[in-house]
């Protein structure tokens, strides 16, 4: 063997390098095809064994597959990938492509990467053998081969050829091993779509045809390689012998004929030279499955087995089908609740066995809702008829549960876990299989289907019977948790997952889609705006149902009594996109039982989820006991789950009946949330962002050096920039923002010279002062050169009288005040760390004439606070509270004036500022504020009106460090000092402190007395205090963008202390406010306040940020 070990290296050798002397056209590694080929071959030969490579072609713009799939003695047994010589085959040297293609391809169960000079053989990621020979054969050819690497490497290909899948012990393992060749099967049919294979592209077109209409390629290519996949392992499970594809479809045959035949049509041998390598490694490793695998043991391998295949297939994919696990402790709950309704209001004495009760569920998963009515219906029999009924009663319950799943593999996985759960029962499934079909929900159950050859007659019958059973079949119980996700922007391409017949119609333009029921309240109300949040899977799942269990005519059958019960995203219960979904259920239905079980897992206020997913999610249960009565609205009853995961599983597992849960009534108004009756008038003053309509981003550098807490740190880091020997990389390039960029001045408009162009001692531009953080005042670089989005509106409108308001308005808030506010332009991030469009401007413009402000809302207040003809009004409390709050401060901190009449653009803005600008406000409405919407509690009293006034003035002066509202007002003395000076020269390394003395230290230097409410001051997770010290640290606190961020202050400069004993001494007289605010926000709910309907909608030209040329203002005010 050595001897044909040693010569068949030599050739190889011999031939590569005669490959790289010709200088042949093509990539490197293609010149190792033929040499690589051949090799095998003969070593092949050598052992006995027919070994053939086949050249797999590569994919355009994919990470592809490997080179070479390799067959021996006519079974597929591994790949073979190439690389350009010396590229090494040691995965940690990987880069880019290299990288990304080896993420793909290590999970191959025997893969082997050569690079010409290097072998190394890898079993599912872990390198087994490596040689490497000693010279490099592109150059010295048959001279660089030795015998002793020559009998390594015929060592390392044997291995290789003696091959043979590794049995997984179990249904996870098997998951994970079937994933990746799942994937490879997926990209060899998208390939072959590519390149336009005519058998392939017959086979994509009879699959729309007759199952899924709309079906993109990469949709088509999931459910090509899902099904393949899912097919052949079911036949596994039922003793067939997959390396054999007629045996696996006739094996079948008798228990899915729709996968069957499916299997037939997508393994036809026309395919074979697109399919054929990634099918016969499937066919070999479920080949080595024991038959018994997917039955082992107490607990149903089928249970997580598609969640673990997906996860490892596409986790994306994952995710947009809402394939998750629905822990069985929700579904036993939402199927004993429903039992129970079936039992008491429908006078079902057996609940779902009583025989005529027909469920569906239409996003069936892997069956689980399904499976828990047949366990729970079978055991109330047991109960109360005995052993000897329970055969019958399940012969009679499979007959009435329906399921429709859009994905091969979930929909295999459940027709056969339901087939077997009766089977265990010792019953019969009807003759055509269970209920379940392959079926998109949401197409329309009135498409006409044509007539199918007969090959396609069983993909065409499962279609069929999907369409009656949502035409004409009646069903009383709709179950599930059906998908949620928000998709991409609709198109013609991806109508199916956008929605289908539920949003577009029959037309498909949408114009009589049954969502318009849930849109056009929305439109009305003016909320049209945040319509993109109903755009979402289970608000399409939830129209669906509600059509088809409560509205749709059913040939014979008026529609009447019915239960639809989901687990879905919470955002329903408040949001304004859903106003028009919540009254249409109100109208529909009798009664709403709410669950709502939280599980924010994003932002400020993190709650733990019953699914491993970060999006909130409630068990609702819509019932309707007889004929519709639209004109009254459905009593609408509501309860939370606190806790941990385990503490709401544990409540849910406890529940027998609805009696178990304490419920709160909701209000009844048709478009109010669904939320207690104690919460809804939260919901029913004005957002924040109806009272101030134009919101923005703050400015986003996308780069750190342009901002510092010094002026002469940023013009050192200008000369810097000019002066590095790369200035791209000193810069920091984006893809908005380059050396190169040619951009605007942000306040003339005129042309700025590229930075590439500018010479190493052009001066700095202006440096202004920039809100960074709550309470942080730095400076920035104020060039839009630097900046990938330095929001020019807000620019615009800036001003000496302008002042920014800062929330949080598309994440929930967390502890701490709900508005901050900053008199400098403010940074993306100013509020807490983290941000999006959160900034209110008080004005539109820099003159101050165009207010922020609704267009009705100063009228109102006005026309609020006018005498009533009997001289009553707000009076006596409200009228001495306003004078306590006055007496509160000092005489020289009140504004000057007796009263506030009409009120001003700056009495709006310090109103909303006392209201929302303390933890009362955050901790008091904490549960409302989960729907991200601030709502503004407007008081209609005058005197109580003023009294906010005085007290948000004082704040806005405060946390504007004095530069805003000031007029008549002295900047607190404060109580905390500097007790021992910060060394000037270098910046502290460390800050610390010490509760028990009240003493913070920075560095050497130390300040005292600092309250622990100092100390721990919030703003929605933002300890203000440290944050501030954070950023001037030795190391700078967060992340670096650039060489320059290194370049810091020398050292401590005086004004850091001066400017930190300010950041101290407001925060005390904040903290010494915030009572009086809670006090104020307890009277202002209790009195009369601003209904937003009052307001009425926005109009459109109040939302849109201001023009850039002044001279288009949009509004004439």
């Amino acid at each position: 063997m050595t001897d044909i070990a040693l010569q068949a290296c030599e050739t190889y050798a011999a031939a590569i390098q005669a490959k790289f002397h010709a200088l042949a056209a093509g990539r490197e590694e293609d010149q190792l095809r033929r040499p690589v080929d051949e090799l095998l071959e003969t070593i092949g030969k050598a052992n006995n064994l027919t070994v053939v490579a086949k050249d797999e072609s590569p994919l355009e713009d994919q990470l592809g597959r490997p080179d070479f799939a390799v067959t021996v003695n006519r079974l597929l047994c591994g790949y073979v990938e190439l690389k350009s010589p010396g590229t090494s085959t040691d995965p940690h040297r990987f880069k880019g492509h290299n990288r990304k293609q080896w993420e793909r391809f290590r999970h191959l169960p025997n893969l082997i990467y050569t690079d010409g000079n290097e072998w190394t053989l890898f079993r599912n990621g872990e390198s087994i053998r490596r040689i490497r020979f000693g010279d490099d054969l592109t150059v010295l050819g048959a001279r660089a081969i030795d015998g002793k690497s020559a009998v390594e490497l015929a060592a390392l290909l044997f291995d290789f050829f003696q091959w043979e899948p590794i049995v997984p012990r179990t249904a996870r393992q098997l998951a994970e091993v079937l994933a990746p060749l799942c994937r490879m099967l997926h990209d060899d049919v998208l390939g072959a779509l590519n390149k336009r294979s005519e058998a392939m592209l017959s086979v994509a077109r009879d699959w729309r045809r007759y199952l899924f209409p709309e079906a993109s390629d990469q949709e088509f290519a999931d459910s090509y390689a899902q099904t393949v996949v899912f097919a052949l392992l079911l036949a596994r499970s039922d003793g067939s012998d997959t390396l054999l594809l007629d045996e696996a479809v006739r094996q079948l045959t008798g228990s899915n004929t729709l996968l069957s035949r499916a299997l037939e049509v997508l393994t036809d041998s026309q395919l074979a030279d697109d399919i054929g390598a990634s099918l016969g490694l499937l066919q070999r490793i479920i080949h080595a499955v024991p038959t018994g695998t997917m039955s082992r043991g107490r607990r149903d391998p089928w249970l997580h087995f598609y969640e673990d295949f997906l996860a490892e297939y596409d986790p994306r994919l994952r995710k947009n089908a809402g394939a998750y696990y629905t822990p069985v402790e929700v579904v036993q709950a939402q199927v004993r609740l429903v039992d129970e309704l079936l039992r008491e209001k429908f006078h079902k004495r057996l609940g779902f066995a009583d025989g005529d009760v027909a469920t569906l569920d239409p996003a069936v998963g892997t069956g689980t809702y399904l499976l828990g009515i047949v366990e729970h219906a079978m055991q109330r029999v047991r109960d109360e008829e005995g052993d000897g009924a329970v055969v019958g009663r399940a012969e009679s319950l499979v007959k009435q549960l329906y399921g429709f799943e859009i994905m091969v593999g979930p929909y295999s996985v459940a027709a056969l876990r339901l087939t077997r759960m009766i089977h265990d029962f010792g019953a019969k499934v009807p003759r055509q299989g269970v209920g379940i079909c392959l079926s998109n929900t949401l197409e329309s159950p009135h498409e006409k289907i044509p007539e199918l050859p007969l090959l396609y007659k069983p993909i065409g019958d499962e279609h069929k019977r999907a369409r009656a059973i949502k035409d004409i079949q009646p069903v009383l119980v709709c179950i599930g948790n059906p998908p949620y996700d928000r998709h991409a922007a609709a198109n013609e391409e991806n109508r199916m997952m956008t929605g289908a017949w539920v949003r577009w119609g029959e037309a498909r333009d949408g114009r009589d889609a049954i969502l318009n029921d849930f849109i056009e309240p929305v439109k009305k109300a003016g909320k049209g705006g945040g319509l993109k949040n109903l755009y979402n899977l289970y608000a399409y799942f939830w129209r669906w149902a509600l059509w088809k269990v409560f509205e749709h005519e059913h040939p014979g059958v008026a529609p009447g009594p019915g239960i639809v019960t989901f687990i879905t995203a919470s955002s329903y219960l408040d949001g304004d996109a859903f106003l028009g979904m919540r009254e249409h259920m109100r109208r529909l239905c009798d009664d709403i039982w709410i669950i709502d079980l939280g599980g924010e897992g994003r932002g400020t206020r993190q709650d733990e989820n019953v699914f491993n997913i970060q999006t909130p999610v409630a068990i609702a249960i819509a019932v309707r006991y007889g004929a519709p009565d639209p004109k009254t609205p459905a009593s609408v009853h509501y309860c939370r789950l606190e806790g941990s995961r385990q503490s709401k599983l544990g409540k849910l597992e406890n529940v027998a009946g609805f009696a178990d849960l304490s419920f709160e009534d909701c209000p009844a108004e048709w478009r109010a949330p669904f939320r207690p009756q104690s919460a809804a008038a939260f919901f029913g003053w004005p957002q924040l962002t109806e009272l101030m309509p134009w919101q923005s981003s703050g400015a986003q550098i996308k780069r750190i050096w342009p901002i510092g807490t010094t002026t002469d740190v940023l013009e050192t880091r200008w000369s810097a920039l000019l002066n590095a020997a790369d200035r791209a990389a000193a810069f920091k390039e984006t893809r908005d923002r380059k050396i190169t960029s040619a951009v605007t001045a942000l306040e003339t408009g005129e042309k700025l010279p590229p930075l590439a162009d500018l010479p190493p001692d052009s001066p700095a531009p202006s440096i202004r002062p920039y809100g960074y953080r709550s309470f942080d005042r730095q400076w920035l670089i104020a060039d839009p050169r630097l900046a990938d989005y330095p929001r020019p509106a807000l620019w615009l409108s800036h001003s000496n009288a302008q002042l920014y308001f800062a929330s949080l308005l598309t994440k929930p808030l967390g502890d701490g005040p709900a508005l901050t506010i900053s008199a400098n332009i403010p940074d993306m991030d100013y509020f807490s760390g983290r941000g999006a469009k959160d900034i209110l401007p008080l004005y539109r413009d820099a003159a101050g004439r165009h207010p922020n402000l609704h267009p009705a809302l100063l009228g109102l207040m006005a026309r609020a606070f006018l005498p009533s003809p009997s001289g009553g009004g707000a009076g006596g409390e409200g009228k001495a509270l306003a004078e306590r709050e006055a007496a509160s401060l000092t005489p020289a901190s009140l504004p000057e004036g007796e009263g506030i009449t009409p009120p001003s653009a700056e009495d709006i803005a310090a109103y909303l500022y006392a209201v929302l600008a303390h933890p009362g406000y955050t901790a008091r409405f904490h549960q409302e504020l989960e729907n991200r919407a601030v709502h503004v509690p407007v008081t209609l009293e005058r005197p109580l009106f003023e009294a906010a006034c005085i007290i948000g003035r004082r704040l806005i002066y405060l946390h504007s460090y004095g530069e805003r509202l000031g007029q008549g007002q002295d900047w607190p003395k404060g109580r905390a000092r500097c007790t021992r000076a910060i060394p000037s020269g270098d910046l502290p390394e460390a800050f610390g402190y010490d509760a028990a003395t009240q003493t913070l230290r920075v560095g050497d230097g130390a300040f005292r007395p600092v309250a622990p409410a100092v100390w721990g001051f919030e703003v929605s997770g933002l300890k203000v205090v440290q944050s501030w010290l954070g950023y001037r640290m030795k190391m700078r606190k967060g992340k670096k963008s650039s060489p320059l961020d290194g370049i810091t202050p020398d050292g401590w400069p005086p004004e850091f202390t001066s400017e930190f004993l300010r950041l101290l001494h407001l925060l005390e007289e904040t903290l010494e406010i915030y009572p009086r605010q809670e006090t104020l926000l307890e009277r202002i709910v209790q009195g009369p306040l601003l209904l937003a309907e009052k307001l009425g909608p926005v109009p459109k030209e109040y939302r849109a940020p201001p023009a850039i040329n002044e001279s288009q203002h949009l509004l004439a005010l």
